[in-house]
């Protein structure tokens, strides 16, 4: 694919606009390192939830060469099951993740934030990538299992929040450039410009950036096209504003899935891709690799205002918007399906922040939020290969309006500390409406745009149409923290999360068994009014154990969730369809540990036991039980560990990354078993100090998969619920060499 230069180019003549950018000729002091390093993975600090850090070193190494994947500087946190089918994460849509055995799906599990706004959320397959360079990244933290009232905004939370923190325009002036080459033809190239402080307190920033790799099986690339920026503003001396923004534009040509059966013989269909030409085929070519693909363009703004109304009463406002469209093409079975997507998200949270007494904060908030176009899709074509294999026009299989999907959502968070005591208590109601939607008869219709489409007055199909139903819960937490001796606290928390039913497969189903559907009397609405949120009542207890420069953070916890989802049969219509009330139960341990040993080595490590097993059996057909009761979900492992050691002397720093998962299971009937796996990452650095404008430069090395080990790394299992037979299964990635050369003027 040829590359457009075009972003970085953006950024040249702005270089010139920088007083001191390039010319630069401070000396900066010298630094004696005499104590153990701050871990750069650690439990948040101030917060008694288990939420888990990564700060920018992290980042830097756990994010890997490209720098453009957020979810993998999760890797070394406890219960995390990171899964991913390139050594570079950018194959972002085929990045599957699950906490404490719950599938983070963004599009209803996994809340995703920046800066505390849920300005960047997928909302289904394809679609939003991840828009700002990890390079622009402070920090990122993962909420697990309870949450405070004040984060967790996005579809659904229930498998955890995740918020990314940008770093802010420097007050110092300078330019960072990172290039980046590896296996497989990767290449990256950032490079971010910071004004410093100008017009007496403002500041600003801009970046650019252009990755791209090969498949490294079977043919195909990834590519992604970035720009960011961010501009702060003091207002006086009483408030401040902070406006970023992104562009982004991806493309990604998907992986092939194996079957289970090519699953267990990784020395034969390891390397199988799709196909690289077209053969006059049908059946063939539906796998050519570019009827399987998809490419989306994006942006997204978001701003943050604070006010001092008071010395104890302060103002927050943070609106956001996110536009995303683009194209997926899915080949099955012959025909090709092209679904185009065409989002737009937004929305503010406001706050009003109190100190209502001594060592006492109460936080007062309000989010709301909208999102249009999202599944099921309003646009699906359906297209035959002739001879030659080309796409041939046959029907539209969806053509439909939807409304926006509402979310409103007040809350209230206390916190506050008396003696040795630290507590938080929050209350949030979240009100959900989902929008009705109208389908039309595309029957004869031609092969134009959606809007043109509906232009032509299509018929509209009553039986595919429905009136918006709303959901409501509330959502209770708590947290404490009581100091038992200077160097051991025991903390408990308590909370409800929600997840986002999925509506999309629903209504596909129905679609296709309407006479079935129509027969016993059952119409979409009704399915559409028994749609729920997925609930789950989480407690936990820990300790956290400070000695020195060790640390260790134990954690029990204990889950009920209800109201799952599943593809269940219905003997008055005689079909299987999604539907919710079955429960599942969670438990296990969690233990995050850092030990800085000396000046120079610091370990890191987790270790997590986790259960998570369906309390009911689920009826899949007239005579047939799929036997679930018991059962762990599909693709959960029972046993994680992680270690990584960071060592730092003079210039040099090396940090090894080891990785284990156990055994998991394919399906719900645990009857497709994955064995357990090990990897093993290296990442290695050089930096040099000042040589006259050039304030530092780094020369990194990264060794992915070390010992080439042979793994099924990614299960898309879709449900919990899947059955034998109806799932991918997706190798991981072998050993890949990466080197990158990162400089600051």
């Amino acid at each position: 694919m040829s590359r457009d230069p075009s972003l970085l180019m953006l950024l040249c003549p702005a270089l010139a606009l920088v007083p001191g950018a390039v010319a630069a000729d401070t000396k900066l002091p010298a630094v004696e390192v005499t104590a153990a390093p701050t871990p750069s993975v650690a439990p948040l600090a101030g917060q008694d939830y288990s939420a888990s850090r990564v700060d920018r070193d992290g980042i830097a190494t756990l994010g890997g060469p490209a720098q453009v994947n957020p979810y993998r500087a999760l890797d070394l946190m406890p219960s995390v099951n990171l899964s991913g089918l390139d050594a570079y994460g950018l194959s972002t849509d085929q990045n599957f993740m699950r906490v404490r055995g719950i599938s983070a799906y963004s599009y209803s599990n996994l809340a995703v934030t920046v800066n505390g706004t849920p300005s960047s959320v997928s909302a289904g397959r394809g679609g939003v990538g991840n828009l700002f360079d990890l390079e622009n990244l402070e920090g990122v933290t993962l909420w697990r299992g309870p949450q405070p009232a004040n984060v967790g905004f996005g579809m659904g939370n229930l498998a955890g929040s995740l918020d990314l923190s940008i770093l802010a325009p420097r007050a110092e002036p300078g330019v960072r450039t990172r290039v980046a080459v590896g296996g497989d033809d990767f290449h990256k190239v950032f490079a971010r410009l910071d004004t410093g402080t100008f017009n007496g307190g403002s500041r600003l920033f801009l970046s650019g950036s252009s990755a791209e790799s090969d498949q490294w099986r079977g043919p195909g690339d990834q590519s992604r096209d970035t720009l960011n920026a961010g501009v702060t503003q003091e207002l006086g001396e009483r408030g401040g504003l902070e406006l970023y923004a992104a562009h982004n534009r991806f493309h990604r040509d998907e992986y092939r899935p194996l079957t289970y059966d090519q699953s267990q013989d990784l020395d034969t269909y390891r390397d199988l891709g799709y196909n690289a030409e077209l053969t006059g085929v049908a059946t063939q070519d539906s796998d050519y690799y570019a009827y399987n693909t998809q490419h989306f363009e994006e942006d997204n703004l978001l701003a943050r205002l604070h006010w001092d109304l008071s010395e104890t009463l302060q103002l927050r406002v943070n609106p956001y918007w996110l536009s995303s469209e683009g194209q997926r093409r899915v080949g099955k079975t012959g025909t090709v399906t092209v679904v185009d997507i065409d989002q737009e998200q937004y929305g503010a949270t406001a706050e009003l922040v109190a100190e209502v007494a001594a060592d006492q904060t109460l936080t007062l908030g309000y989010w709301s939020h909208r999102v249009t176009s999202m599944p099921p899709p309003m646009s699906q074509k359906i297209y035959n290969l002739d001879q030659k294999g080309q796409l041939v026009f046959s029907k539209w299989g969806i053509l439909a309006d939807m409304g926006a999907r509402a979310y409103e959502s007040p809350y209230l968070q206390l916190q506050g500390e008396q003696g040795r005591w630290r507590y938080s208590l929050g209350l949030r109601y979240l009100s959900f409406r989902i929008p009705g939607i109208t389908s039309y008869d595309g029957t004869g219709l031609p092969d134009v745009s959606h809007d043109a489409a509906l232009d032509l007055n299509p018929a509209v199909k009553t039986s595919l149409s429905t009136e918006a139903t709303t959901l409501e819960e509330w959502l209770p937490t708590l947290s404490t923290r009581f100091v038992l001796t200077s160097s051991l606290d025991l903390k408990a928390a308590y909370g409800r999360t929600v997840g986002n039913p999925w509506m999309g497969p629903l209504y596909s189903v129905y679609m296709s068994n309407q006479k079935a559907f129509q027969k016993a009397g059952i119409a979409l609405q009704t399915l559409w009014d028994d749609l729920a949120l997925e609930t789950s009542d989480t407690a936990e207890l820990g300790l956290q154990w400070r000695q020195g420069g060790l640390t260790l953070t134990p954690t029990l916890f204990y889950s009920r969730l209800r109201d799952k989802q599943v593809t269940a049969y219905d003997p008055a219509v005689g079909v299987s369809y999604l539907q919710s009330g079955v429960e599942a139960t969670a438990y296990g341990a969690e233990l995050e540990a850092s030990w800085g040993i000396d000046a120079h080595w610091t370990l890191l490590g987790s270790l997590s036991w986790n259960i998570n097993r369906l309390d009911d059996d689920i009826r899949a057909a007239s005579a047939s039980v799929l036997e679930t009761e018991g059962n762990q979900v599909p693709d959960a492992p029972e046993w994680l560990a992680k270690l990584g050691a960071e060592y730092r002397a003079g210039n040099w720093s090396l940090t090894p990354i080891a990785r284990y998962v156990g055994r998991r299971y394919g399906d719900a009937a645990n009857q497709e078993s994955v064995d357990a796996y090990a990897t093993v990452d290296l990442n290695a650095a050089y930096r040099i100090g000042q040589v006259g404008a050039l304030q530092s430069l780094e020369v990194g090395l990264s060794l992915i998969n070390l010992f080439d080990a042979d793994y099924i790394g990614t299960i898309d299992v879709g449900q919990d619920d899947a059955r034998p037979g109806s799932i991918d299964y997706y190798s991981g990635a072998p050993r890949t060499l990466a080197l990158s050369l990162s400089a600051n003027f």
